[in-house]
């Protein structure tokens, strides 16, 4: 799991849509690598881990940087296409179909001035 994340995170880092974003945190996102390797390993393997509130994160992030959904859509583009680089299956689809709640939950919940 780790090195998905690993990788997923280094294509954010470097794209030009997201990449700003969280830049403007101040903080670089490979340092995250470790947590949201924690909240992959929580909801597809289930394992015991402490979690932060998902929705409160991103709320910080969007304080900083609006997030809209074309950045969700974009996200959620570069996990799957990561998932697909490394894993087939059935573990593989659930990754993919549980970004998609996932985004869609957070676009819902931001709100998107314009949108």
């Amino acid at each position: 799991m780790q090195r998905l994340v690993a990788e997923f995170c280094t294509c954010v880092a470097e794209d030009g849509l997201l990449a700003p974003i969280f830049a403007s945190m101040g903080t670089p996102l490979l340092g995250h690598v470790e947590a949201v390797t924690d909240f992959w390993c929580r909801k597809l393997l289930g394992e015991l881990l402490p979690s932060r509130d998902l929705l409160e994160v991103h709320q910080q992030v969007h304080a900083a940087h609006p997030i809209n959904p074309c950045h969700f859509a974009h996200w959620l583009a570069l996990w799957q296409d990561s998932v697909d680089a490394a894993f087939a299956g059935p573990a593989a689809d659930r990754a993919k179909a549980l970004a998609l709640n996932i985004a869609h939950s957070m676009g819902s919940r931001l709100p998107c001035p314009g949108c």
